[in-house]
């Protein structure tokens, strides 16, 4: 079975309508949680959930047990599929109807267990990063616990990426930033997580409809270089930033000779607007990496991801469409070229 998180329970109508409308009707719901089942003879491969938080792909169903025993068989299915000395990454976690995603209580337990069991057996789990080159482990505590094991090779990581989460569960927390203009920085921090690239010292990032300024702030704190746009000016000690360079002009009619590293865009507008930023800077290829809010009012808009999905399978960069756990009504494009 494939399992398919969504952010929560108010999200799970949306996705049961991105499901019908893109993939199948063939899923079911599961009552009391924001999660999804659907059989894993529908191939999921190079797909997009947008509203999807993470997805536990080709799960194995394992029954409600001691934790020893339930340990023990988690293992002897990893064991199957990876040779000794493998690095993978590696999450553990309890699903909820009352609080979410828990990685206390049983879930701490068992992630102990399969953990030492694996490092016996030469199988080294990273503790805290993620890194989307190597497999993943995903093992979920339903209510009733049983287990929902899904494990991923390096290819399937690379046929599933826009699915998988680097988040426990899908769910993560920015931390707070006073310094930040605006809580909008969030959202460049969460993207650059998801995409499993960050922003580097002396890179060039193009910041359209930057103001006040939560994204060119946090480029500069990673020592970027910065051209930013809006009518309205940023933040003042970031328009006297010799590193940030500003042009009161429309966001949309910008363009340069050369390539950029990055492009990204939080601009309030409707999503066929950010086509137009995806048809000019992607599919030109004007930049090595991009991150783009899509905005939308009520639900009516939802079917134009159709169109951003398009995009996606047929440009040449990895995309991850995601509703980041900072976004409200949006849903965040993001890539780097291949």
């Amino acid at each position: 079975m494939h399992y398919i998180l969504c952010k929560d329970k108010k999200w799970i109508e949306t996705l049961e309508q991105e499901m019908t409308s893109d993939l199948t009707k063939d899923f079911e719901t599961v009552p009391g949680l924001p999660l999804i089942k659907c059989s894993n003879n529908i191939d999921l491969r190079n797909k997009y959930l947008a509203f999807s938080s993470t997805v536990l792909l080709n799960a194995i169903e394992l029954p409600e047990d001691s934790v020893s025993k339930q340990s023990a068989a988690v293992v002897e299915c990893i064991l199957k599929k990876f040779p000794d000395g493998a690095k993978v990454n590696y999450h553990v976690y309890s699903l909820t109807d009352k609080y979410g995603i828990l990685e206390t209580g049983r879930a701490e337990i068992l992630k102990d267990k399969i953990h030492k069991a694996l490092k016996k057996n030469k199988i080294f789990c990273l503790r805290k990063d993620f890194d989307r080159s190597l497999p993943f482990i995903q093992v979920c505590i339903l209510t009733d616990r049983s287990l929902a094991v899904s494990i991923l090779n390096q290819q399937e990581m690379k046929d599933y990426h826009s699915l998988v989460s680097p988040f426990v569960g899908g769910f993560s927390n920015v931390e707070e930033d006073k310094k930040a203009p605006s809580r909008a920085f969030k959202k460049i921090v969460e993207a650059q997580r998801v995409l499993g690239v960050k922003i580097q010292e002396n890179e060039t990032l193009v910041d359209l409809g930057a103001s006040p300024g939560g994204w060119t702030y946090i480029a500069r704190k990673n020592g970027a270089k910065v051209i930013a746009l809006d009518r309205s000016e940023l933040r003042e000690d970031l328009m006297a930033d010799d590193m940030v360079t500003f042009l009161k002009s429309d966001a949309f009619k910008f363009q340069t000779e050369e390539r950029i590293d990055w492009v990204v865009s939080d601009i309030i507008c409707t999503p066929e607007r950010i086509l137009e930023l995806i048809d000019l800077w992607v599919n030109n290829k004007k930049c090595s990496k991009f991150i783009f809010t899509i905005k939308f009012q009520g639900n009516s808009d939802y079917g134009i991801l159709k169109q951003f999905k398009e995009v996606a399978s047929l440009c040449d960069y990895q995309v991850i469409i995601k509703q980041l756990n900072v976004n409200k009504n949006e849903v965040t494009i993001m890539g780097r070229a291949l």
